[in-house]
């Protein structure tokens, strides 16, 4: 049995070296797919962990209130989130910190370098929350917040983007033509805030934020804050926690007991779940885009193995001649297919590993991750194109007479 079977790969090998160039193009959508199904299930894969180790990083004990994107329209007269729910929520003993957030960008000046940079408008809770902390210099009081002072605390590699090995502390920066002074650096840290990077970033107090700046959502009260970030006292004691900041901040709103909420509270769980949830949806999807590459390259498979039996009816007809069973040239001309396709396969293996390779390294923003399972998986439909896109042909072929074979011009 395995003698019968190298000796039907030696044929197949023989005939698709015998064609090179038409193996080569034929084989070119195969390898297309599979680098595509490495590259994009990488992709995927990369981006899933990253999001939830954005979140994780944050602390499972985070919690955000904010107003409803949609919010009710049965609500006559919603409030905003403003700095007095931040106050009343200070005051429960299951809260370890809460501060304001507002999140805008901006461009940084210094000198004749100028960047682009997003700040955070809050005080000095942020700190507290995000266990974030001053590696240079200090962060802004309690006073500069109250005198809308122009100071700034920069995040590590935005410190190096516009300074460079100059010491910025005390150094003069301008926002949207308002000088800022440097008062700080933040320590180093790879987590991000809800979209906001602190390494990346930079933070100024909201009131100065929300007053010279401008900064904010909504322009119609200068109370207003984009969210409040919580963080609890005890991450086992979560609920307890959303509970008791519901109703501070439904006392501070003024909703009847029977009314409903004009404000929302996300917990760190719910959004690292959402953000599992997103990732295996974007690596579902475009391994779907892959497949269909694949089916692509599966489809010219078959039509290079159909116009293959065709260019040889006699050598079929001479075979089957000589004792040649049906379930012989089936097994040919499927075995031609299958290593068409392996052999396809294998390069697009390949392309997919170092064109993940060259992502990863030009592109460093972007997420990847390479996993056995997906070269497996590559590998495995490789095959089962080969397959099945290969057994109609071979079908074809077993089912031609001798007779009618010899006879074929």
């Amino acid at each position: 049995m395995i003698d019968a079977f190298i000796s039907v790969l030696k044929i197949s090998l023989k005939s698709i070296f015998a064609n090179k160039m038409r193996a080569a193009l034929t084989s070119l959508g195969i390898i297309i797919g599979v680098a595509a199904v490495i590259v994009v299930l990488a992709v995927g894969t990369g981006t899933k962990k990253d999001l939830a180790a954005r979140f994780s990083n944050m602390g499972t004990n985070i919690i955000f209130l904010r107003q409803p994107w949609d919010l009710d329209e049965s609500i006559s007269s919603p409030k905003d989130v403003t700095m007095d729910d931040v106050r009343a929520i200070r005051e429960l003993s299951s809260v370890s910190a809460a501060a304001p957030y507002i999140q805008t960008s901006f461009s940084v000046k210094y000198k004749n370098t100028s960047v682009s940079l997003s700040a955070l408008a809050t005080d000095t809770d942020i700190f507290k929350a995000y266990d974030w902390s001053v590696e240079k210099g200090r962060a802004f009081n309690d006073k500069e917040i109250d005198t809308y002072a122009q100071v700034m605390v920069l995040g590590a590699t935005s410190a190096q983007t516009i300074f460079g090995d100059v010491d910025p502390l005390g150094k003069t920066v301008v926002l949207d033509n308002i000088p800022f002074i440097v008062v700080g650096v933040t320590k180093k840290t790879g987590s991000s805030g809800f979209g906001f990077n602190i390494d990346e970033g930079a933070l100024i107090p909201y009131t100065t934020g929300k007053v010279k700046l401008n900064a904010g959502w909504s322009k119609t009260d200068r109370r207003a804050l984009d969210r409040v970030v919580i963080r609890a006292a005890d991450f086992n004691q979560i609920e307890n926690a959303k509970v008791d900041i519901a109703n501070a901040v439904r006392n501070v709103h003024r909703i009847h007991p029977l009314g409903k909420d004009d404000f929302q509270l996300d917990d760190m769980a719910s959004f690292v779940e959402q953000a599992k949830s997103t990732g295996t949806m974007m690596s579902l999807f475009l391994g779907i885009i892959g497949a269909v590459s694949l089916i692509v390259g599966g489809i010219g498979v078959m039509n290079i193995m159909l116009v293959s039996v065709t260019e040889r009816t006699r050598e079929i007809g001479i075979r089957m001649a000589i004792g040649a069973t049906g379930w012989n040239i089936r097994m040919q001309f499927l075995v031609e297919s299958l290593t068409l396709s392996c052999m396809g396969g294998l390069m697009g293996i390949i392309l997919g590993i170092v064109s993940t390779w060259i992502l990863v390294k030009y592109m460093p923003s972007l997420s990847a991750q390479l996993s056995m399972s997906a070269i497996l998986i590559s590998a495995g439909f490789s095959a089962a194109t080969g397959i099945f896109f290969g057994y109609y042909p071979a079908y074809k072929a077993s089912k031609l007479t001798p007779i009618d074979a010899l006879r074929y011009e």
